[in-house]
This record gives C-alpha cells, sequence and structure tokens, in this order.
C-alpha cells in the first residue's frame, strides 16, 4: 500500500523496549513478553553487543530438527520405568518383591517367580509404549528429511559458524571473527532496500532437508509446498504480492487464506537479489497464538545520512506458519524466523489437558480399602503369631530351632507381618490398572467403528482422541453447546434485508414455515404464503429490464422483486439500495474463484467466514458483483458497469471488535469508511442526534428478522476527508510498527476512525437446523440431561433456535436477565430466585428457562453474584446464554462443573469453543464449516450434533456400566482367592504358610480368572442399542452414579468374605479325614487341599462373573467355560514334571470323587445366595433395566409363537394377493404394556440431582398428563427482571403436541433413526405389550423427563403465534411512501457517493 514506503518516524515504543523487562498492558499476544525480542539480520553485521568473545552470535536458536517422541534408545529404559513406577499400586508391588528377597521374610519364594507378575505387567506397558513412540519417532524422521529449497553459499550471519570446535574455543585454539559484511551502503538498484558492499554473486537454490534449516536462511517455496518453519514473506510471484496458503494442519479449515508479502521486498526474485539485500527484522518472542505477530522490517534509507532507518510493520499477514501448505501461487521467497519448537504448530502441539474419568478416581476409595483390609489381615496375624508364640505347648519348640520366627513373641509377630505382607499381596489387584486400558480401547475401537456416527460427506467417523474416559460419556448431567455451527449446519444463505427502513425478502425460513403449519387458524389472518417460484420468475425479468447480470447464481436465495421496482424509480430509495449493495460487494476480504474454466461468468467466493461469503454471493446474484482484487485495487461490476475503487486500508474483524471495515477511494474521489459489524456495536457507533426514526424503524426489522431465527448484521458507511484520513493513517502507521501492545494500540486507532457512522441497513441470514437436531435435542432431555446453549449470537435469534431445535417450548416461562452492573444483575438474581422457586412462588411446578447476556453474564460469574446465577441456572430447565465471549463460555462450565460436582461436557466447531471444551470433563468437537480447531482439542469428535444422542446413550452408558462392574468384580475375585488363605492360618498357626501352589498364585490374575471379567468390561450388554435409544430414561442411572458405590463395593466384599470360607471349609471338611490312593497315597496332604481350594474359588469367581453378565452369548459361556477348565488343564500338566510333592497329584485328585463332589459343593452354596437375592430383587424389586429386558423377552417369545402359528395355518389359510396371512388385530392382546403410573415420577422432574440427597432406591418421575391444558404462559411468555414486566414472545415456537406439523417436520428434518418413523409392531424386538403384574412396580422410565410433553419422540416443535413482522407484506409499498413523504417533511438521510451514477457531494452534517 502507498503509506508502507513512508519514512520511520521515531519509534519510541521499540527503541524503548529492547531489554527483557518490558513492562505491557493487558495483550492478546501471551506473556512471552518477558523474553527478550529476536533480530534476524541479512547481509548486515552484528552488532558488537550481541557477540561473544570470538565473534559468534550470542543467541543460539532451536534447530528445526522436531522430536516428538517421549523416549530414544538410551532414555527408553529409565523413563518408561519412572513413568510407570508413578503410580502407587507399582511401588506396592515393587516393594513386595523387594520384601521376599530377604532371607527372614522370603526365603521361602524364589525372587524371580515373585517378580515374574509385575514384570510381566511392566514389560507389556513397556511394549505398548515402545510401539506407540516407534510410530512417533517414524513421522519425525520422514519430517525432518522432507525437502525444500534453501539460498546456499551465502553467508547467513544468524549462525555459529564454529559449532563444532566448542572445546577449541574453551581452550582459546580457534580464531573466530564474524563473517558477517562490516557496511551496509545504498542498494541502487532497489527503492527501498540497502545493499551489502561484499556481493559475491555465489548464491543459487540448492535442495535441502527441513532439518537443516536455520534462522535467518531464505527459502523458495513452490506451489503446494509444505512450509518448513515460520518464515516472513520476502516476495512471490504474483505481481500484487499475495500468496495464498492452505491451513488445514494448523487449525484445520480448508478455505484458502491470503497472506502478503512485504511490500518494501517484493522486488526479491532471483538469488543475486537475496544476497545483496541487506536489512534486519526485530521481532517479538515466540509465542503460540496462531492469529498473532509483531514485528518490524528495517533498512537503512538514503546513504550519508546517520541513523535513520525506513521501517515497515510486519504482522501475521505477512508470515507463513509451518505446516502451512502453499496453493495457487507459483513461488514464495521468504526469510525464516522460527525453527523447531520455537514454531507456533509446535508451540501448539501440547496435549489436550490431561483428563481422568470419574470412576479411576473413584477407584482411589476401593484400592485404599483393599489396603487397609491387608493392612487388618497382617496385623491380625501377627498378633495372633506372637500369642501362638507364648503358647508353652507350641508346634514350634519341636519343629523350629529358637521357638519360632525370632527370639520373642514381638519379634515373631513382626516378621510375621511382612510375611503376612507377603502371602496376602495379591488382594491388591496387580493386573487392573492394564486390564481397564485393554478395555477401554477395545471400547475406544467401538466407538470409531460405529457405522451410525458415520459421515459420510466429510468422510469422518466419530474418532475418540482420548480413550480413558469413555465411562465418562455415561454420566454426563450437563451439555454445554454452541449454535452456531454445532446446532445449526453453518451454510449461510442471504435471506432478507432492510435498506433505508424499507424490508425486502420474501424467502420464508424453516421457522416461519413450521409456524404456520402447526397452527392454520391464528396464521389465517397473516399474509398467505408466496409462491417463490414465480415470484423469483417476476424478480428475473424485473432485473432484466434494468441489466443484464451475467454473474448471477443458479439458485439465488434472496427473491423479492419489489428491490428492483424500487431501483427503477431512480429516487433516494434506489441510491440507497445502490450504496447498500455497493457497501456489501466492497466491505469484505474474500477470494474469488472460478471453477468453470469454460465459463468465466460462474465466479465462487472463498472466505474465512460463512457469513461474509453469503453477504458477497447476494450482493453478486442482485447485480453488484465483486470481481477481482489486483494489488490494491477492488473491481466490481455495479448493475453492468464495471467500477474500479482503490483500497486503502482494511480493519479486521476479531472477536472483541465485533465489527470489520474497509477504507476506499471511489473512483469519484474522496475517502470512505464502509463497516459492518453486530447491531449493537455499530449503533453505538452512529452519528449523535441524526436519523432517529431510521434507527428505530432499521431496528424493528432486524428484531422481526431474529425473531425469524435469522442471524443480523447493520452496514454503515462514513466519508472522511483527506485531511482527517492522512492525521489518522499516520497514528494508524506507528500503531501498526509497534511490536509490543500492538493489537491495543490498532484497536485504539481503529476507534479514532470508526465514528460518527451513517446507518445504510441491515442483513438476515438463515443458518438452518442440523439434520436430528431437534429429534436429539429431545431424547437427550428425556435421559435427565439438561443443555445450555452459549452462543455469540443475540437473544433473539438464539432464542428463535432454542425454539426450533426442542431446547425451548411453548409452555415454558423464559426469564431474560439483562442488567447494566453488578447490583443490577444481583437484585434481577434474586428476584428471579424469590419470584419463581421461593416459598411464595407463583406455579411452582411450571418449567422455566433462562436467558442471560454476555454483558450480565460478565457480572454474573463475579463470585458475589456466581452462588445465585448457578442456584437459578440449576432450577431452570433450559439456560441460553447470549453475546458471549469464548472465556466465559469456559468460566460458565467451570462453575457448573466445580460448583453442582457434577459431569458436564461441551461441544463446539470452533476456535473460539476450545477453551469450555478443554474445561469441561468430556469435550467433544464437530468437525465442520469454521474448520477443525475444536476437533484437534476435544476428546471426541465427529460431524453431526445428532451422533451425540448414540455416543451418549449408547456407547457411554455402555462403557459406564461395564467398567463399573468390571472393576467390581476385579476387587471381588482377589478378596475371595486372599481370604481363603487366611483361614487356613487358623491351622497353621498364622505363621504365614502358603496354602496355593506358588504357580496358582501366579496365575491367577494372568489365565485363570483374567479372561471373564476382561470380556465383561468389554462386551456385555444389558440392552441393545436400539432400545437404549428408545428408552433413554435409563441413562439416568449413570447420573445418579447407581453402578459403581460405595456401599456396592462393601456388597461385594461380603459376599468375597462368604463365599471364601465355604471354599476353604467345605474342601478342608472333605479332606480332614483323607482317603487311601490304591497306590498307597493319601489325598491330605497342603498340596492336595490348596488344590481343591483354588479349584473351587476359581470356578465359584468365574461363575459370580457370568451370574453379573447381562448379555449371554456363545463367547461370553465359551470364555468363562474355558478360564475353569484352564486351572484342570494347567494342574494336569504341572503335576507331570518330577516337583516334589506335585507329581502325578492328577492321578491322586482327579480320579477322587470326593475331590469333584467337594468343588461342586463349594461352588453351589458359594453361588446359591448370590443367585437368590439376585433372583427376588429382579422378581420383586426390578430395577428399569429389568423391567425392559423382560418385555423383551417376552416380545421375543411372543414373536416366536407368531411364527410358528403363522407356519401351522399356511396349509389351511391361504395367502391373499397382498401377501397378508394375518391381520394385526388378531395378534394375541393379552400382551403386558407398561403402565404409566408405573412409569411415571416428578422427583428429576423439577429440581435438579443433588448428590449430597440420600436418594431413593427407586425414586418415582411422574409424567405430564397426556390431556395437556393450554399453558397458562402462552400469552405472557417472557418475563424480564429488569422492567419487571410480561410479554407475550413475538418469535415462532412449536408445540410437541400439535400433530398438523408432523408433516412439515418430516420434510425438512429427515430423522437419523430409522426406528423413530416404524411402526411399533414393525420392530423385531419390541411391540406395543406388557404384561400387567409389572403395575407396580416402581422406575425411573417416563415418556417424558423434565416435565417434557408426553408424546411421540419424533413430534419435538412448540408452536407460538407468528412474529408481527414487517416482513414483505401488502402494504409495504403505502409504508414505504409514508416514510418517504415523512422524511421529505423533516428528516433528512445522507448517503454515500458508490452509486454508479453522477455521486452528490457528501452533505455537511447539520450542527
Amino acid at each position: 500500500m502507498t503509506f508502507f514506503g513512508r519514512k520511520k518516524r521515531q519509534d519510541n515504543d521499540i527503541e524503548n523496549s529492547s531489554g527483557s523487562g518490558h513492562k505491557r498492558n493487558v495483550s492478546t499476544v501471551s506473556a512471552t513478553q518477558v523474553l527478550p525480542k529476536r533480530c534476524v539480520y541479512v547481509n548486515m553485521p552484528f552488532p558488537q553487543a550481541e557477540l561473544d568473545q570470538y565473534g559468534e552470535p550470542k543467541t543460539q536458536y532451536a534447530a528445526n530438527k522436531i522430536r516428538t517422541s517421549k523416549y530414544t534408545l538410551l532414555t527408553f529404559l529409565p523413563k518408561n520405568l519412572f513413568e510407570q513406577f508413578r503410580r502407587v499400586a507399582n511401588i506396592y508391588f515393587l516393594f513386595v518383591v523387594l520384601l521376599q528377597l530377604v532371607p527372614m521374610v522370603g526365603g521361602q519364594t524364589d525372587p524371580i517367580l515373585a517378580a515374574l507378575p509385575l514384570i510381566s505387567i511392566i514389560a507389556m506397558t513397556a511394549i505398548k509404549d515402545a510401539f506407540e513412540d516407534w510410530k512417533r519417532h517414524s513421522q519425525d524422521n520422514s519430517l525432518n528429511k522432507s525437502r525444500t529449497i534453501r539460498l546456499e553459499n551465502w553467508n547467513n550471519v544468524n549462525i555459529p559458524h564454529g559449532q563444532s570446535s566448542r572445546l577449541g574455543k574453551l581452550l582459546n585454539l580457534g580464531s573466530y571473527k564474524n563473517k558477517g559484511n562490516n557496511s551496509v551502503s545504498g542498494y541502487k538498484g532497489s527503492r527501498s532496500l540497502g545493499e551489502s558492499d561484499l556481493t559475491k554473486n555465489n548464491a543459487k537454490w540448492t535442495a535441502s532437508r527441513w532439518q537443516d534449516v536455520k534462522v535467518g536462511d531464505i527459502i523458495r517455496l513452490k506451489n503446494n509446498d509444505s512450509i518448513p518453519a515460520d518464515v516472513i514473506i520476502l516476495s512471490t510471484s504474483e505481481p500484487d504480492g499475495l500468496c495464498y496458503v492452505e491451513t488445514k494442519e494448523l487449525d484445520g479449515e480448508t478455505n484458502l487464506k491470503i497472506r502478503h508479502c512485504v511490500s518494501s521486498t517484493a522486488s526479491l526474485k532471483s538469488e543475486n537479489d537475496c544476497e545483496r539485500a541487506s536489512f534486519y527484522v526485530e521481532s517479538e518472542p515466540p509465542h503460540s497464538n496462531l492469529y498473532s505477530y509483531t514485528g518490524v522490517l528495517r533498512w537503512p534509507d538514503q546513504p550519508g545520512i546517520e541513523n535513520d532507518q525506513k521501517i515497515e510493520p510486519v504482522s501475521i499477514n505477512n508470515v507463513l506458519l509451518r505446516g502451512c501448505v502453499i496453493r495457487n501461487t507459483e513461488y514464495a521467497i521468504g526469510l525464516v524466523i522460527f525453527t523447531g519448537v520455537d514454531t507456533k504448530i509446535m508451540l501448539n502441539s501440547g496435549d489436550t489437558p490431561s483428563k481422568r474419568s470419574r470412576i479411576e478416581i473413584e477407584t482411589n476409595f476401593h484400592v485404599t480399602m483393599n489396603f487397609i483390609i491387608l493392612f487388618l489381615l497382617c496385623l491380625g496375624s501377627a498378633i495372633a503369631d506372637a500369642i501362638y508364640y507364648l503358647k508353652p505347648t507350641s508346634s514350634a519348640d519341636f519343629f523350629e530351632n529358637g521357638g519360632g520366627n525370632g527370639d520373642s513373641a514381638n519379634a515373631s509377630g513382626f516378621f510375621t507381618f511382612w510375611v503376612s505382607l507377603i502371602l496376602f499381596q495379591n488382594i491388591v489387584p496387580i493386573s487392573l490398572y492394564i486390564t481397564i486400558e485393554m478395555v477401554k480401547t477395545v471400547q475406544a475401537y467401538f466407538i470409531y467403528s460405529d457405522v451410525d456416527m458415520y459421515y459420510e460427506k466429510l468422510d469422518y467417523p466419530c474418532t475418540p482422541k482420548t480413550w480413558n474416559i469413555s465411562d465418562d460419556l455415561g454420566q454426563i448431567e450437563y451439555i454445554f453447546s454452541d449454535k452456531t455451527g454445532t446446532l445449526t449446519q453453518n451454510v449461510m444463505e442471504f435471506r432478507k434485508c432492510t435498506i433505508n427502513g424499507v424490508a425486502y425478502g420474501l424467502g420464508e425460513t424453516d421457522t416461519t414455515r413450521g409456524a404456520k403449519l402447526a397452527n392454520p387458524d391464528q396464521n389465517s389472518k397473516v399474509k398467505d404464503g408466496v409462491n417463490l417460484d414465480a415470484e423469483k420468475e417476476l424478480m428475473l425479468t424485473e432485473m432484466t429490464k434494468l441489466f443484464d447480470n451475467r454473474y448471477i447464481s443458479s439458485n439465488p436465495t434472496f427473491i423479492d422483486s419489489k428491490l428492483y421496482q424500487d431501483l427503477r424509480a431512480a429516487d433516494r430509495q434506489a441510491k440507497a439500495i445502490q450504496d447498500f449493495f455497493s457497501a456489501l460487494a466492497l466491505c469484505h476480504t474474500v477470494l474469488v474463484e472460478h471453477p468453470d474454466e469454460n465459463n468465466p461468468y460462474k465466479i465462487d467466493y472463498k472466505a474465512q467466514s460463512p457469513d461474509e461469503a453469503a453477504l458477497v454471493g447476494c450482493a453478486r446474484d442482485v447485480g453488484f458483483v465483486f470481481l477481482e482484487r489486483f494489488q490494491d485495487t477492488l473491481t466490481i461490476e455495479l448493475m453492468g458497469e464495471r467500477k474500479e475503487f482503490t483500497l486503502l486500508n482494511v480493519l479486521e474483524f476479531n472477536s472483541t471488535r465485533k465489527r470489520m471495515s474497509v477504507i476506499l477511494r471511489p473512483p469519484e474521489g474522496g475517502v470512505v469508511l464502509l463497516c459492518k459489524g453486530a447491531d449493537s456495536v455499530i449503533y453505538e457507533r452512529l452519528e449523535k442526534g441524526r436519523q432517529t426514526k431510521l434507527r428505530e424503524e432499521t431496528l424493528v426489522d432486524l428484531e422481526a428478522f431474529a425473531n425469524e431465527g435469522l442471524r443480523t448484521l447493520c452496514i454503515a458507511y462514513r466519508v472522511i476527508s483527506d485531511e482527517e484520513y492522512n492525521v489518522w493513517v499516520k497514528n494508524y502507521e506507528e500503531a501498526a510498527s509497534s511490536i509490543y501492545d500492538r493489537e491495543e494500540k490498532i484497536e485504539q486507532a481503529c476507534e479514532m476512525i470508526e465514528h460518527s457512522l451513517i446507518l445504510m441497513g441491515g442483513t438476515a441470514i438463515e443458518d438452518r437446523l442440523q439434520e436430528g437436531v431437534p429429534e436429539c435435542i429431545a431424547t437427550l432431555a428425556r435421559a435427565g440431561i439438561k443443555i445450555w446453549v452459549l452462543t455469540g449470537d443475540k437473544t433473539e435469534t438464539a432464542i428463535n433456535i432454542g425454539f426450533a431445535c426442542n431446547l425451548l417450548q411453548k409452555d415454558m416461562l423464559l426469564i431474560v436477565i439483562s442488567a447494566s452492573d453488578k447490583e443490577s444483575a444481583k437484585r434481577q438474581l434474586d428476584e428471579a430466585l424469590d419470584k419463581f422457586f421461593g416459598p411464595n412462588a407463583e406455579n411452582k411446578n411450571s418449567k422455566h428457562a433462562l436467558i442471560i447476556d454476555g454483558e450480565t453474564l460478565k457480572h454474573a460469574l463475579d463470585k458475589k453474584i456466581k452462588p445465585q446465577f448457578l442456584e437459578l441456572g440449576k432450577r431452570c430447565q433450559s439456560v441460553v446464554c447470549c453475546r458471549v465471549s469464548p472465556l466465559q463460555k469456559a468460566k460458565v462450565v467451570g462453575m457448573v462443573k466445580e460448583g453442582l460436582n457434577v459431569m458436564t461436557l461441551s461441544i463446539g466447531d470452533g476456535a473460539n469453543d476450545v477453551s469450555m471444551i478443554q474445561e469441561a470433563n468430556v469435550g467433544v468437537g464437530i468437525a465442520g464449516e469454521e474448520g477443525r480447531q475444536a476437533a484437534m482439542a476435544a476428546d471426541y469428535a465427529f460431524a453431526q450434533f445428532r451422533f451425540l444422542e448414540k455416543l451418549l446413550l449408547v456407547h457411554g452408558r455402555w462403557s459406564y456400566i461395564r467398567i463399573a462392574e468390571m472393576i467390581s468384580c476385579f476387587f471381588y475375585k482377589n478378596i475371595v482367592w486372599t481370604i481363603a488363605m487366611f483361614w487356613y492360618q487358623i491351622w497353621a498357626g498364622f505363621s504365614a504358610q502358603y496354602l496355593y501352589d506358588y504357580t496358582y498364585i501366579m496365575l491367577y490374575n494372568l489365565v485363570f480368572t483374567a479372561f471373564p471379567v476382561m470380556f465383561l468390561g468389554a462386551f456385555d450388554q444389558d440392552v441393545d442399542a436400539k432400545t437404549s435409544l428408545k428408552y433413554p430414561q435409563l441413562y439416568k442411572r449413570g447420573i445418579l452414579q447407581e453402578d459403581f458405590t460405595k456401599s456396592k463395593f462393601w456388597l461385594y466384599v461380603l459376599d468375597a468374605i462368604y463365599q471364601s470360607a465355604i471354599c476353604f471349609f467345605v474342601s478342608f471338611g472333605i479332606f480332614q479325614f483323607g482317603s487311601s490312593h490304591p497306590t498307597g497315597l493319601t489325598n491330605n496332604g497342603l498340596t492336595d487341599l490348596g488344590t481343591m481350594v483354588a479349584g473351587s474359588v476359581i470356578a465359584t469367581v468365574n461363575i459370580y462373573v457370568g451370574l453379573n453378565t447381562m448379555n449371554w452369548t456363545w463367547m461370553a459361556f465359551v470364555i468363562i467355560v474355558m478360564s475353569i477348565l484352564s486351572f484342570y488343564a494347567w494342574v494336569e500338566l504341572y503335576s507331570i514334571w518330577s516337583s516334589l510333592g506335585f507329581f502325578r497329584l492328577d492321578l491322586i485328585l482327579f480320579s477322587e470323587l470326593d475331590f469333584w463332589f467337594g468343588v461342586v459343593l463349594a461352588v453351589f452354596i458359594s453361588i446359591l445366595p448370590r443367585y437368590t437375592v439376585k433372583y427376588l430383587h429382579k422378581t420383586y424389586w426390578p430395577t428399569d433395566t429389568d423391567i425392559i429386558r423382560e418385555k423383551i423377552r417376552k416380545e421375543k417369545k411372543t414373536k416366536r409363537k407368531r411364527i410358528i402359528d403363522l407356519e401351522t395355518e399356511e396349509d389351511k389359510v391361504p395367502i391373499t394377493g397382498s401377501g397378508r396371512i394375518l391381520d394385526n388385530n388378531s395378534f394375541n392382546t393379552s400382551s403386558i404394556t407398561i403402565n404409566d403410573d408405573m412409569l411415571s415420577d416428578s422427583s428429576l422432574s423439577d429440581t435438579p440431582i443433588k448428590k449430597e440427597q440420600v436418594i431413593p432406591k427407586l425414586p418415582k418421575i411422574t409424567t405430564i398428563p397426556r390431556g395437556r391444558t393450554i399453558s397458562l404462559r402462552s400469552e405472557e411468555q417472557v418475563y424480564h427482571m429488569q422492567s419487571g414486566n410480561r410479554q407475550s414472545f413475538t418469535g415462532f415456537a412449536y408445540s410437541s403436541e400439535e400433530s398438523s406439523f408432523e408433516t412439515f417436520r418430516k420434510s425438512v428434518y429427515r430423522p437419523t433413526k430409522p426406528h423413530l418413523l416404524r411402526k411399533t409392531h414393525h420392530r423385531s424386538n419390541t411391540t406395543t405389550a406388557i404384561e400387567e403384574e409389572t403395575i407396580n412396580r416402581k422406575s425411573y422410565l417416563s415418556t417424558t423427563s423434565l416435565n417434557r410433553s408426553q408424546t411421540l419422540p419424533n413430534t419435538l416443535f412448540r408452536r407460538m403465534s407468528p412474529s408481527p413482522s414487517r416482513s414483505p407484506s401488502p402494504n409495504r409499498s403505502q409504508r414505504y411512501d409514508d416514510d418517504r413523504r415523512l422524511r421529505s417533511e423533516g428528516e433528512e438521510v445522507e448517503l454515500s457517493v458508490m452509486s454508479p451514477s453522477t455521486p452528490s457531494t457528501p452533505s455537511t452534517p447539520p450542527s
């Protein structure tokens, strides 16, 4: 641009902040400002202060060789062992192994055998880690050896040249001096750059590896090349210095971005140009912000003037980041500024914050309790041993030298304690953690492989990024969702606009069409629907009368022939329309693409924001076509007439500004600022005292658009004098040239020019809901999950989308909190709590929704007010937060997560959602139109919001139930095994004598009992996926955490103690007298007893696990039977070895009926109580799951009976032509049905779940009666806490009880699950009946949740009266004429100078 080449004024910000202690104000740049700035020199000598005593640069930069792997060959073993022994359980087992090396404690145990289980677990984990790290190494090596083109045979003064002789430096053996140039003179051949005196002309482009690239190198990138480091663009092949880059690998966005070369270096095209140029870059330190960079390029001015330098600011738009790809650009030359770990992609490559599942955290309690049980067992054995020591007739007097384990009772007890610790060590399961990891890996694979969550359009499956929190998916109570791109498609369509107070656009939204279908009586008074096809033809005819629009798309979304009728009038309104659409065609940063080479009139626009592409696309269809951007020239075609505008400045959009502006010079001269942004932002900057009536009318139109669910923006302009612009641009240059606090200074400069704006009008864009969103939200609500929507849209838009997606319903009272200060926010929150939830609240049983905007939210998140806000939000069924910032989203999630101690899930699709995704217990990213930043930062990623339904209700619930039962069974089986050895100590004098052979102990957790419990954790199902989705209320068990409790743990412990006693004492009783074998051997030895007890325990625990398995398949049966038989197979194999006391044990035991009788009897008595309790519980106190499982079993039985009856009647009943054999009414109607009273409860409907309350075993939920009366709040649905006024909501809402809307819903939102539309009798596993014997059962199940209406699940929308919108109506022309008459009498509206006709001189604002 023209002002980039001007002479640099004194830059105090840079000169005074060269030190590392620079103190700065708040900035978006990270806190790396405490680091010193970086200077990179090109063909210039280093300042002496930056050289060491050998003439080398003091600062050494990171190499470009990257390593993302954890280990190397040298560090793998120590580092991996350190990582594994950070687990307390592994330290415990290592301590036990070391304890067995002590002769007095573990002398009877082979140390190798003792360490084998621990070694196996450590080895398996190490192999897994090594394999994962080997893949990282392979990827790193492939990347580091990639090729790029680098300038060689020239002197890069930024890198030391004696690095290989550091020892020589220390010994002062080498003589080093700076190899850079000693002087700089003016570069005569260039307008702007200095030239080195020493020109060798030896430089050439050479292929090089990425890992060899250094800071200060100059590289040449070709089209489709990946960028090896962060580089500043010096020049490109494009005449205007543009470079197109794809950032998909960096932020997931697939649309191309525009980058510009530094204008002062645009003439560097060849090797010699680069070798002769002389300049340096003053850069900020490395930081992780992908969207921010501040630097300055300096070079000498005209020769002979000392200390005078020219300067050009360098921003992120002049930088290519590592990981991006050059597109549509022949070549680009760049200067390497950051390498290796200093590049932004590496600084952002840190892992997602480490998350631990709730069950994993609560497992610590179980482990602690097991340690306590172990301590009590050891302590009891030690005390008992000391007592036995003091007995005068102890066996130790006869068999042990010294009478026991020590010289005294205390010493004997002390040694017995530690020996018992070795004996009972298996009570803490050594293989628990590795089993959990394996099971969760399998669960992650199932999620990834689910075709129902695969999105074919993007070829994107549901991808688990964090594998260890799958069970958390089954306990989610609060979901925090973004709106745009998450609930909606983020595919924008321009529908309506308001220009100079007149609304245009006849396109109806899904919301308005649905309202008409849902309530035809109320809408009969409203204008009948318009034939859009006919209106489109009329519009094209009217357009043709004015001009020929060759660039119009085949399917324009904006339709209104009245626009061209007004254009043809050639009056003030026509000029306003021209200026409005000209602004849309000019105020943007889009790229022009020609997808069809054979059709030059087919134009597509690529933009960073879908809104921006929709605005420019609509301007094209109307006849105001943006054709191209060449250097600083914008070419547009206005109603067939081509015009060129000079682009002076672009004031870019960001989440703080909420607006973007361009400063142009029209062909007629002058300077014009065009600005578009949120209505609140634009209205604050309008010229005071002008356009009062126009502002009100435009605001009414915008509110009407928002009530139809449309996204609105305002368009404004300002004419600037040359004198004002020249003064401002100097301030802007200084701000843009700052290294520190550049963004704040630029924002201040923008405020100086973006004021006194003239309002032109507003736009309305439709962002349609994603497919299946209403069904999904309704199902999740029935599951007991509360959904909060956090969006940046205005309140009216968010509310209408809330109604459309079933988040808000007609019978809800919307509590609107809007405050400008803390006192007002606190007062409104207190009043809302007292009025609607206090002791004197009106209609306590009604449903409420909370609506709060970002400004109020800022105050509500204050520590003093947060409790009231949290309490109010907890009591409301739905919450919508509008105009929120990314930081506020994260704070809201953190407030609910910590304040209520609940499981939270955040879901979003954009970079502004990353903070809340990482804050929640589970983060889900949508891979959509805004890129994949959210998907990359999330724990789970998929392409459509509706997939959340199956992820939570099916996979999440399964994972929670499986993991909870698996861990409980894991602890149970180890306690049974260990306590049985404790019973034996009574007869062993508490001498810590082993009951089992040591090989049994070693293989117990690795082979004999490992696979049934692992199968339970990986494959078990209580009900299938279809049933889980049909009865979402089953999910509430996870919210209430009923499957993994402390009471359940202690019940399993009691079960284990009982079963261990049975297994031991039955075997001990049978073997007490022994029996003789034909060979002369007896079977009353310790080995025989231990084998019988071990066989009983192994069979008991495996059958017990099978008893807790709910989905008995052939695989489950085979695994349990094979696990039991594996023990006897091992005894058979082991007895062949000539081991003392074990030789041919199989012949002694397996041939005795006593042995088999004892095992069967012990197993039967052990399992019988558990089986009895389970039977009684399922029969008389069933859970929801038991009821549904019984229902499914009866349906299957009924279905089989029908098939048999049909086969029997085939020969008797002739088949009709239609193939129908049996009428539906002839089916047996005596089947049972679930009674509504049995499945009704209100305990979870009106008040949130409180973890501190004692929850009954089977709380009830009350359903809303099917014949609901008209809501009391249908006319006064919105309550504004600020004013205390009620009002009727002016938007469109739907009623889930209106069947008239069903046809429309089916046509717009195609159900994603086939079973949602099938009739019940078509299901393979379900019918409409269930037996009356279940009438008195209690259940969580109800047809609704959170008091939602009792209807079919696929009738989801609610209805409200249509908006009294001013959108195009029959009397619009009359209104326009009245408005024009009023303006002619009083108000003067000033317009811009951009119309194709001869512009009028901007009028002076009235004083």
